[in-house]
């Protein structure tokens, strides 16, 4: 159960301002900031044109120098990136690029989870530096990688980065050129871009400077829907508009891999979207990087030979099972540890001595989502005590590191997503206390408790085809988008069917005034299915989704939350 909240409604001046627009669609318009014309037009209809200009990022056209040395002068190229989607994928979209601007000696490097860990490593420049590599590009990382940046630039390495992370105390010097929306200073006006939407803005560059054919570099929109969703950015700004146009390119992509792994995807939707790629595409693509090495994953994305994507798709596919069973059993044993702290603690620990590094992440978001609190799931390694946290809107965790940083090695990530590494065991125990003397600053108790931010409260006879028209103008939904939730109270139960092999779930015709419509409550079954009977009054919150079987379509709610009366 959550604590329900609706939403500020629309104030007089904003309908007067907006006569045309659905009264229903201008709150969810409002509440998700837009408030002139010029900002609702671009949301609403959001084109490719409206993208930013790449070579407003600072070092663009250092960037774009240095790689036309590398093409005019034949030099070997390496590309460095992340063991998880958006690294993987901005390492092909960067790798491919490249060759088709006309370098030929180019290779990826991607750095094993475990026995590297994360960013650069003098092991791997050694490697590529041996290779007679002129210029290393990084792509997903390098933004912290201060002492490796240095030793690959006495190695003889021009460098790149390209990243997103945010900014820490001290940065990498003598990079050619630098290109991260984070940066002190930095020009590009649109802050929110995964690694891969940073590295599509040097793919449109790259494909000005060089005259390839217009329209051609639009094609790699589905590698940048696909990392953009899977790292969690907000579907707004550019994001909405690479997302969009990425799912258009997604569900024709010529990618054999790409269409070898949906083939293991069952959805009930005709169209891949949102949904899809973060809960079926990207667990695949992620769990190469969590439970073996990431190149299987690239591999998938690269490869033009369609019994290798069978074979790299099926791979995948059995190892996201085993990263299932693996987290489920984490899970199990990190809710023993932190649900004796809930009364003391407002960031929850967990450690494990053998707890696999690519699952901890997995871990703790699990943990956040349930107790809605900030949560550090560590485990221990060759290289000491490693950990990943997950954390609420409130509490950025990243810079909660920053505040803590004495007791850390290394530390990196985002305000809601973070890793690190601890410099000795010795000092867990004040690391853990530090992070929580962080959070009693900055988190009231009212910031601990989960609310189900409501858009607007309706009547049933308020829910027809032309709201769920015009709701479908929204999409694609995701992190800053997120689907609009609605409330109706006093509604009537008319029927109610147990669905599913455990009766755990729920199909309700609810009925307001003559008004009546179908509704599915996932997961209510156990709870509900003495408590709901024929002609109770209930409170509902919901989405509106449409439900297609057999060729028909049928305006369907999907039930978050539901109070008894």
């Amino acid at each position: 159960m959550h604590n329900w909240k609706i939403a500020d409604q629309l104030t007089s001046d904003v309908q007067t301002k907006f006569p045309d627009i659905n009264r229903v669609i201008l709150s969810l318009l409002v509440n998700r900031g837009l408030g002139s014309k010029q900002e609702i037009d671009t949301f609403l209809n959001p084109k490719y044109e409206d993208l930013h200009d790449p070579f407003l990022f600072r070092d663009m056209q250092k960037l774009v120098d240095r790689i036309k040395q590398a093409c005019e002068k034949s030099e070997s190229v390496f590309v460095y990136g992340d063991y998880d989607a958006d690294g993987v994928c901005s390492s092909v979209l960067m790798v491919e690029t490249l060759r088709n601007i006309g370098i030929k000696n180019v290779d990826v490097y991607i750095p094993h989870r475990e026995k590297e860990g994360y960013g650069l490593n003098k092991s791997a420049i050694d490697f590529i530096s041996s290779k007679q590599t002129k210029l290393l590009i990084t792509v997903d990382c390098g933004t912290s990688n201060v002492e490796e940046v240095a030793y690959a630039k006495e190695s003889g390495l021009d460098v790149i980065i390209c990243d997103h992370h945010e900014e820490p105390q001290e940065l990498p010097k003598d990079v050619t050129a630098f290109l991260n929306p984070h940066l002190t200073g930095e020009t590009y006006p649109f802050k929110n871009l995964a690694a891969v939407g940073v590295v599509f803005k040097v793919v449109q560059a790259l494909w000005k400077s060089f005259d390839l054919p217009e329209g051609k570099e639009k094609w790699f929109l589905d590698l940048v829907a696909i990392a953009t969703v899977a790292d969690m950015m907000d579907l707004q700004g550019e994001n909405r508009v690479f997302v969009k146009f990425g799912l258009k390119v997604l569900n024709k992509t010529q990618r054999l891999g790409l269409k070898s792994l949906i083939s293991f995807i069952e959805t009930k939707s005709q169209e891949l979207g949102v949904y899809e790629i973060g809960f079926m595409i990207a667990p695949r693509l992620n769990a190469a990087g969590r439970l073996d090495h990431a190149n299987a994953a690239y591999e998938l994305l690269e490869t033009k030979d369609k019994q290798k994507a069978s074979e790299f798709s099926q791979g995948l596919n059995e190892t996201n099972l085993s990263r299932q069973a693996e987290t489920q059993r984490l899970l199990s044993e990190a809710l023993d540890q932190v649900k004796p702290q809930l009364e003391s603690n407002k960031v929850l620990v967990a450690l494990g001595d053998t707890w696999p590094v690519g699952v901890v992440g997995l871990v703790s978001g699990r943990i956040t989502d349930i107790f809605h609190r900030p949560s550090l799931v560590i485990t221990k390694t060759e290289k000491g005590l490693t950990g990943s946290g997950r954390s609420i809107r409130k509490f950025n965790i990243t810079q909660a590191l920053q505040k803590s940083s004495k007791y850390l090695s290394r530390f990196g990530g985002h305000e809601g997503a973070c890793g690190f590494t601890l410099k000795d065991e010795s000092m867990l125990e004040d690391f853990k206390n530090k992070m929580n003397e962080v959070a009693n600053t900055e988190l009231t108790e009212d910031d601990l408790v989960k609310q189900l931010i409501i858009d607007a409260e309706l009547t049933l006879d308020q829910i027809d085809w032309d709201l769920v028209n015009e709701l479908e103008k929204l999409k694609p939904f995701g992190m800053g988008n997120i689907t609009p939730k609605f409330a109706s109270f006093g509604v009537r139960v008319e029927d109610i069917f147990l669905m599913g092999k455990e009766k755990n779930h729920m199909r309700v015709k609810v009925d307001q005034n003559g008004a009546a419509h179908s509704a599915v409550a996932f997961g209510f079954g156990e709870k509900y299915k003495d408590k709901l009977n024929q002609g109770d009054l209930i409170d509902i919150v919901y989405d509106i989704s449409i439900n297609e079987w057999k060729g028909k379509k049928d305006i369907q709610l999907k039930i978050i939350d539901m109070k008894t009366r």
